[in-house]
């Protein structure tokens, strides 16, 4: 079943900051992580990694990093930012 992919204000300015390609990648992944996420053998090629009990991270490439938390009814985008700056949110939480 395919659940809602809510976006925060917040990782919407980081998208719009990026330059015109890593943008095109960025929203492709997302598509292709809100059609197949819960279904392990169609979304094993997205680069999913499980950080926490609901905090997923999905790679975009060798320098983009995907946050996200799933919930039962959506996917919610939580931070875009590459290796060190994933790590720094990381530990903010």
């Amino acid at each position: 079943m395919k659940k809602s992919l809510v976006i925060d204000a917040d990782v919407q300015k980081q998208l719009l900051a990026l330059p015109g390609e890593q943008f095109a990648n960025v929203a492709r992944k997302l598509l292709e992580l809100n059609k197949v996420f819960g279904q392990p053998h169609e979304h094993s090629g997205l680069g999913i990694r499980k950080l926490r009990a609901d905090l997923f991270e999905c790679r975009v490439g060798l320098s983009l990093r995907i946050l996200f938390r799933s919930a039962p009814e959506a996917l919610s985008v939580r931070f875009i930012g590459n290796h060190d700056e994933v790590q720094k949110y990381l530990r903010k939480l």
